[in-house]
């Protein structure tokens, strides 16, 4: 740590301040200072004063702040119940509703659930006689290969006969599928019977 210099005192600062030769301060460089002070203490005092009045009026406000948010408060509460009971009969509605769009659902399924299991008993028939057809069909266009392999102009025959031939004979035809897999097609041609005419 160093130590300041020490400064030394001349004349004209002694004069400037007031102070003796003992360097020590004149009564009237303190009687200033006492002013001074007593100013300051005045501002003071005033500012002191002003702070107060604030605090005072700060505490008023906030009181009254706080009386206005419990009255609020003790409104939201008396309300609360009102706007409970009025939420709850709503989502009781609600629900309600739900249930009853629930029991429609169930019963409109009952009744699609009948209806597709009369479709899948209409849709194995029709299956069926699916099979049935396209088993004709290929019976039908196998006798026409074999035919035509075995040299037969069907369609110059068929051009040739004088008689309509649904007319006079009934043609009737199966096909049954066999065990293992195969297909038996039947055939038979019968002359119709003539019908008698009353007279």
């Amino acid at each position: 740590m160093t130590k300041k210099p020490k400064i030394k005192i001349t004349e004209n600062l002694r004069k400037k301040y007031g102070a003796c030769e003992h360097n020590q301060v004149s009564y009237i460089a303190l009687e200033k200072l006492n002013k001074a002070l007593f100013q300051h203490c005045k501002r003071l005092s005033r500012d002191i004063d002003r702070k107060g009045a604030m605090m005072e009026l700060w505490t008023k406000n906030r009181q009254t702040w706080t009386d206005k948010i419990n009255k609020d408060l003790l409104t939201k509460a008396e309300n609360h119940e009102k706007i409970l009971a009025e939420t709850k009969a709503y989502y009781e509605g609600e629900l309600k509703e739900q249930k009853d769009l629930y029991n429609e659902c169930i019963d409109a399924n009952k009744e699609l659930s009948k209806v597709n299991r009369h479709c899948i008993k209409v849709n194995k028939d029709i299956i069926k006689d699916h099979h049935e057809i396209t088993r004709a069909y290929k019976g039908l266009h196998e006798m026409g290969k074999y035919a035509e392999d075995e040299g037969i102009d069907v369609k110059r025959h068929y051009k040739m006969l004088p008689e309509d031939k649904d007319q006079f004979y009934d043609f009737k035809q199966s096909h049954k599928l066999l065990e293992n897999g195969k297909v038996q097609h039947t055939w038979s041609v019968k002359k119709k019977k003539k019908k008698k005419e009353i007279n």
